[in-house]
Parts: C-alpha cells; sequence; structure tokens
C-alpha cells in the first residue's frame, strides 16, 4: 500500500481483513467455550465497525460511559453493559437511554444501589464488580459481607437484578508470555468460580483481552468482554495475546527531518497521535515500533521505533528507508484510536467513528 508524497497530516489506518479476522477468531472462542460474548466497544468507537460485530452474532455489547452508550443506541444496539462504576452524575443520561436498551451496570455500594430504584424507570440488571488485589475498582473480592448486602437490597428492590460479578484484570498486561498470562489470570478465574459457587444465581465476566485471546479456562465463565483484540497493537504482541500479523491498526506519519548525525530522524506523530503510552526495550522507551507493510499486505518489524515524543514531534532513533513516511504500530491501540475522528481503510475509504473523550 502506499500513499501520496503530499501526505500532511498523520492518518490512521485500519487494515479491514484483519479486523474482522479478530472479531470472528474471538466469538468462534467464546462460542466454542459457550461462554456469552459481549466485546467492549471502547477500543473502535465506531457503528460501522460494530455491524462487523452484529454480522459474527454478538447481540450484547460493553461499553465504558452513558455518552458511548447513546452513540451505540443509534447504531442499532439495544443490549448495553456500562462497564464503569456507577456514580450519581450518570443518572440523567441513564433515564435517558434506559427507553432505549437494556441495561447492565456496575454497582458497587447499597446506596447507589437504592438510588438507581428510586430514580430509574425500568428495570435494571447490575454487575458487582470485584476487586481481586488489582486495586483499580469494585468490591475486594474477601468482602463478601458488602456482597451479601448488596444481593439482598436488590431482592427488596422493585427495579435491581442481580446480574453477576465481573472482573478486568489489568495485570496480565504485564505479562510477556502466554505462560505469564495464565499465572496471572488463573488466580482470578478462581476468585470468580468461588464467587459463583458462594452464590450460584450468578454469571461471572471477565473483560482483558491477553486471558480472552489465550485462556484455556473460557468455558468456566459465563461471559466475557474483551475489547482490544479488534485490532490488538505492539503491547498485545509483546503480550503474547497475538502476532504482528494480527495487528490491524496503524499510524501513517509523514516525515519532516532526518539528521544524518546523531543519525535520527522527525516525524510528524507526537503524543496527540500516538499517545503517550510506551513499552521499554532494553532500557529505552518506545512510543511506536516501526513496521514495513508490504505491497502484498505483509507486515514486519523493523528495528527502528519511536523514542521520544513531544505533542506533534516523534523522534525515530535511526534513518528509515523511506523519505515520505512511516508506518507505526501503536503501543496501546485503544488509546491511539481515541486520538483520531475517523479510519482510512487501505483502498483510500473512511471509516467513521467516535472519539471517547
Amino acid at each position: 500500500m502506499s500513499f501520496s508524497n503530499t501526505q500532511q497530516e498523520p492518518i490512521l489506518v485500519l487494515d479491514t481483513q484483519r479486523c474482522k479476522r479478530n472479531i470472528n477468531r474471538m466469538a468462534e472462542r467464546a462460542l466454542k467455550a459457550g461462554c456469552i460474548f459481549r466485546p467492549h466497544f471502547k477500543t473502535h468507537q465506531s457503528n460501522t465497525i460494530g455491524r462487523w460485530f452484529r454480522d459474527a452474532g454478538v447481540t450484547g455489547i460493553t461499553v465504558s460511559s452513558v455518552s458511548m452508550a447513546k452513540y451505540f443506541i443509534e447504531g442499532g444496539w439495544n443490549d448495553i453493559t456500562i462497564a464503569f462504576p456507577f456514580f450519581p452524575q450518570q443518572l440523567k443520561g441513564l433515564k435517558e437511554i434506559e427507553k432505549a436498551a437494556s441495561l447492565r451496570l456496575f454497582v458497587n455500594s447499597v446506596e447507589d444501589l437504592k438510588l438507581l430504584n428510586q430514580q430509574l424507570s425500568n428495570p435494571f440488571k447490575f454487575f458487582i464488580e470485584i476487586d481481586p488485589g488489582a486495586g483499580r475498582s469494585g468490591v475486594s473480592y474477601e468482602n463478601t459481607e458488602l456482597i451479601s448486602q448488596l444481593i439482598d437490597t436488590s431482592l427488596n428492590q422493585s427495579k435491581s437484578r442481580f446480574h453477576g460479578f465481573y472482573i478486568h484484570d489489568g495485570r496480565t498486561y504485564s505479562a510477556r508470555s502466554v505462560e505469564q498470562i495464565q499465572q496471572k489470570i488463573n488466580p482470578t478465574i478462581d476468585i470468580l468460580v468461588e464467587l459463583k459457587n458462594s452464590f450460584p444465581m450468578a454469571n461471572i465476566s471477565m473483560g482483558d483481552t491477553p486471558s480472552a485471546s489465550t485462556s484455556n479456562r473460557l468455558d468456566e465463565l459465563d461471559e466475557m468482554t474483551p475489547g482490544n483484540f479488534v485490532f490488538y497493537d505492539f503491547m498485545q504482541v509483546q503480550i503474547g495475546s497475538c502476532s504482528l500479523d494480527d495487528v490491524a491498526l496503524y499510524a501513517v506519519l509523514p516525515i519532516a527531518q532526518k539528521i544524518p548525525t546523531p543519525g535520527r530522524t522527525i516525524v510528524h506523530g507526537g503524543a496527540v497521535h500516538l499517545s503517550k503510552e510506551f513499552l521499554q526495550d532494553n532500557d529505552q522507551n518506545n512510543f511506536g515500533q516501526i513496521v514495513h507493510y508490504s505491497a502484498n499486505n505483509d507486515i514486519s518489524e523493523t528495528d527502528l521505533s519511536i523514542s521520544a515524543i513531544s505533542q506533534e514531534h516523534g523522534t525515530i532513533r535511526g534513518i528509515p528507508d523511506d523519505d515520505s513516511y512511516v508506518w507505526v504500530c501503536p503501543i496501546h491501540s485503544c488509546l491511539t484510536a481515541n486520538l483520531y475522528d475517523q479510519y482510512s481503510t487501505k483502498d483510500g475509504k473512511s471509516i467513521e467513528k467516535r472519539i471517547l473523550s
């Protein structure tokens, strides 16, 4: 694939074939495991891509905000999980969208559960988000007293229906092999299974891409809600969740200046185009991996990367062969995708999307 030498701005290129392959493969993993597939749509933020999930048999989705739910309701989705702890400022938006969709909410306090029952008009289901020890959000898995209080309270309320337990364990993102992913996620699955044994009415759900891509214990779950897999990225390659050939999203950045001595290249692509996410490689920061994208769509890793960024500038340690632009595999595709208002396809078409924040 080639671009015009007059390209002035960074663009985000989506390989639609790889993207659809990723969607279908994850849907097949869920089907084989016998668990419901409710993918997280915060990564792609596009109703066009959402339709590809519907083609793969998906009927319910996961989002991270009320505004995101509104966007996907406009795209025809009416079974939505908002995977973020409820807070009272959400109420106005929830009252709007409950008319158009059945909702699953994260409710982690008795007071919030009672407030939702008072303020919403329609029945809703809720997850108790479980903190497995990572310290991000949710109720500690050891706090069985609060868990029981939440479930018991819901039985005495007219609107709420306890749905189950949910964990997103981001600690798998520090893994660097499939074996390490298993070591990090298996204790979390054990927690979910133990909770289900204690509360048999509960559905158990988990949502991180590394485990969804590699775990052999998905059949112990009732639901799975990964999101990043739709594109994957260079971090997932390093984790062991995928190969470079699975990555479907690339930033194409114009080359602004080559500096032979000391040997570096300036590209038009900084934090506002790539995010500030980075990996460390031999004590050096990697803000984006330079790849070679061949005419027959083969992707290969080069020995170059974005080694430093400011708001608009990116610095490559080394001199790429091309004089016009470089292809960059994002470190974290969720963050990179959020910085653009559209995707470009390999044949020059545009795919609409929203911006998360």
